[in-house]
């Protein structure tokens, strides 16, 4: 089953975390909002040309979760740890047509390393800021838990016949919240030398920095662009409505006790929000 319509939503809102968290010490990452912040597309190209953490230290543990295709809701629910909200409002269309998989759990750390820092800087002629001190061998800990992703119907084609795309989708995606750990300097030091380097564009560092305390807030990064980001009450919590310029569909992300939820398919906002409302 192909997800990748819709799998990188999640995926860019947990990857958000490490340029996100600015807080002193931060063991436990648990938002309680999430908030758009603008990526323009020159934004885009800086951050694609970023150097890779490799170049400033070591890397352990999972890269890229596996992923399970699974044969029941209940199935999916042993294999995540907790228990799926799904819609109860799928159009019966869809509901026949059902798939469920389930993310492994991931584990990853990455250890600074001023040497391999400095080898990069003389290699690329890039200047540096300072190294703060206990930077050098700290190490930072993100486990990503299993993520649960239910999905109805066929995945938008990417052919176009008279200007619109086949297929009619709905995905659902839940896990629990991230957690961070550090040994070493906290996790506001690693990621405001980060910020101060060359090449990290302005606007988008004074954006996070613009949320405050950033262990109540996820953002997430918008193409405004290519996409519409709107507040939204949702499941009794904000949330927010994310869409494309075209029309095709739209996304509804929020968190809720501990857990990120993401419903997305190529239906109206209204008809994504009815369905997000229906989680059981």
């Amino acid at each position: 089953m192909n997800i990748r319509p819709f799998a990188p939503l999640g995926i860019a809102a947990l990857l958000a975390l490490p340029v996100a968290v600015h807080a002193d010490p931060l063991s436990v990452f648990q938002p309680t909002q999430v908030r758009a912040i603008s990526v323009t597309p020159s934004d885009a190209r800086a951050l694609h040309a970023l150097p890779p953490l490799e170049a400033f230290g070591s890397v352990r543990g999972t890269r890229s979760p596996g992923l399970d295709e699974v044969g029941s809701a209940s199935e999916a629910s042993q294999n995540a740890g907790f228990e799926l909200r799904l819609p109860g409002n799928v159009p019966a269309a869809l509901a026949h047509d059902v798939h469920y998989q389930v993310t492994q759990r991931a584990k990853t750390s990455f250890t600074f390393d001023r040497t391999k820092a400095a080898a990069w800087a003389r290699l690329h002629k890039v200047a540096l800021t300072p190294l703060p001190p206990g930077l050098n061998g700290a190490t930072y800990t993100a486990t990503l838990e299993p993520v649960a992703i239910v999905t109805y119907g066929t995945p938008p084609s990417r052919k176009r016949e008279h200007g619109v795309r086949r297929g009619t989708f709905l995905a659902v995606m839940q896990a629990p919240l991230p957690t961070v750990t550090t040994s070493g300097a906290s996790l506001r030091t690693l990621a405001d030398w980060f910020s101060a380097q060359p090449g990290i564009p302005r606007s988008l560092v004074a954006q996070i920095k613009a949320i405050g305390d950033p262990t109540q807030t996820l953002p997430i990064p918008i193409r405004f662009d290519k996409q519409t980001a709107t507040k939204v009450t949702v499941d009794g919590v904000q949330g927010l409505a994310i869409g494309d310029e075209t029309g095709i569909g739209s996304t509804i992300v929020w968190t809720k006790d501990g857990k990120l939820y993401a419903v997305g398919g190529t239906f109206a906002q209204s008809q994504v929000l009815g369905l997000a409302e229906n989680l059981k």
